[in-house]
């Protein structure tokens, strides 16, 4: 939600600067110059990439409000509950958590090993499922910074053919100010869009795409542990964290750095 609010944070901004300059509000609004700017880059991105991978990048936008499970300390504690059900019963006593648990990974995995898959069999399925996952998560970020590349280009592209229209009116000087004014309209629209979304949202978009990658390593190791059948939910657990930490260590994942310290908490207490 932060990410939502940063964005109309930003907007306002701009307006109400534009406002307290006394400009009148409908000069940041104009159809032609919005029409060129991202009707144009909307073409740019069509060349740029596939029509699904353009698809999937605005459907990543929703991760803004609701995104993909990335709670490393959560799964950590049910990874050691599931082990500890398995020593105790057998693997069929996991087929409540399959039904039960929401993120298609982990109901995969968990099916598979109540279906008494061999180690070899979890892995090569999950391995397969992570590296698509992988993908099509990464392709979000990717077509947002490229649209937030194309959009300012765009928009001195508007500007130039806002001031070509000009020049062909200078036998109407009354004219020429607001059609100045409404030529740089395409500017703004470019130069602001790509800096207060594009970019902004593709960053956020790859740094979750992050936290989800760290995630669903963490959940393959755990549910190639418990498809061995004779996992110690301790030893899980410690080897779960340790990977927590060094992944948080090594700094390549941002998005679970604060779930690392959550971790060491817990150990401490």
């Amino acid at each position: 939600m932060s990410a939502i609010l940063g964005i109309l944070l930003g907007i306002s901004a701009i307006i109400l600067t534009s406002q307290l300059e006394g400009d009148p509000l409908l000069a940041l609004f104009k159809v032609d110059a919005a029409v060129i700017v991202f009707g144009g880059s909307i073409s740019a991105l069509l060349v740029h990439a596939e029509w699904r991978s353009i698809v999937n990048a605005v459907k990543q936008a929703s991760w803004l409000v609701k995104p993909p499970p990335t709670d490393t300390v959560k799964l950590i504690g049910d990874m050691y509950d599931w082990a500890g059900i398995m020593r105790s019963s057998s693997a069929l006593a996991l087929e409540d958590a399959a039904d039960e648990v929401d993120d298609q990974f982990l109901k995969v995995g968990l099916g598979l090993i109540v279906a008494g898959q061999s180690y070899e069999e979890v892995r090569d399925v999950l391995y397969t499922l992570g590296d698509i996952e992988d993908r099509e998560n990464g392709q979000g970020g990717e077509i947002w910074e490229a649209a937030g590349g194309y959009a300012p280009t765009i928009g001195v592209l508007g500007a130039v053919l806002g001031l070509i229209h000009v020049m062909l009116r200078l036998n109407h000087p009354d004219e020429l100010g607001p059609g100045i004014a409404t030529a740089f309209v395409a500017t703004i629209y470019g130069v602001g869009a790509a800096n207060l979304v594009f970019f902004p949202l593709g960053n956020r978009l790859k740094a979750i795409a992050g936290g989800r990658t760290t995630y669903r390593e963490m959940a393959t190791e755990g549910l190639l542990q418990l498809s061995k059948g004779t996992t110690n939910p301790m030893r899980l657990r410690e080897r779960l964290e340790n990977m927590l930490e060094s992944r948080r260590r090594s700094g390549l994942d941002q998005e679970t750095e604060a779930e690392g310290e959550n971790v060491q908490d817990q150990k401490a207490g």
